[in-house]
Parts: structure tokens; C-alpha cells; sequence
């Protein structure tokens, strides 16, 4: 079951928003500074991996650049982080489009080839 969730991350001052899959490894991941609620991160796991295996580093560089790094491991332990919770899927699609669209780009609906 996909799972939603959002946490705080008090050393960085970021909002941080997760798609985990049943295994909890992060799918989605939107960051978002704790000052303003402007977006930082919006990578997607797929994608991710679609370019690493075209090895199209100079496009791979391009995406980092634009929309940051997916979270490597596993969701765990998210539920005793101060300020955390699960967020419904809509909540989640709301911010992660909101970020894609301020990062520079149409946000891609989750499971398509673009």
C-alpha cells in the first residue's frame, strides 16, 4: 500500500513530503522551506531511474539541478519525528504539482513515460 506522509525537518527549516510504496522506499519526495513554503525538491523515483538507465549523465545533472535528489532508504521511523503525520494522496498530488509547476515544469501524472 502507497503511503503519505509529511515531516519537519528542524535543522534544515524544510517541510518534507514523501510517496513511499509498500516497502517504504520513497517513490516522490517535494521539499518545501519552512519560511516561505517555497519548493527546493519535487524528484520522482522513476524518473530518477530512467535516466540513469539511458546513462544520460548530462541529463541526469539537468534534473538534479532542477528538481533536486530523491531520499535514499527506507521510510522508517517518520512517526516519532516531532511535527509529523500521514497526508492523504490528495494532499500529497497538490503539493507536488504546485512544486513541479514552480520548479519549472509540468509535473508528469505518476506511472507515465515522458
Amino acid at each position: 500500500m502507497v503511503m503519505w506522509i509529511r515531516t519537519y525537518d528542524e535543522a534544515l527549516d524544510l517541510w518534507q513530503y514523501f510517496e513511499g510504496d509498500e516497502e517504504g522506499w520513497v517513490l516522490r519526495q517535494v521539499d518545501l522551506r519552512g519560511d516561505d513554503g517555497s519548493p527546493v525538491t519535487a524528484a520522482s523515483l522513476e524518473e530518477v531511474l530512467r535516466y540513469q538507465e539511458r546513462a544520460d549523465i548530462a541529463t541526469m545533472s539537468r534534473y538534479e539541478e532542477q528538481y533536486g535528489f530523491v531520499a535514499e532508504g527506507r521510510l522508517t521511523g517518520w512517526e516519532d519525528a516531532p511535527r509529523a503525520g500521514a497526508i492523504s494522496a490528495e494532499e500529497f498530488e497538490r503539493v507536488w504539482l504546485d512544486a513541479r509547476l514552480a520548479l519549472g515544469a509540468n509535473a508528469p501524472a505518476p506511472g507515465t513515460d515522458r
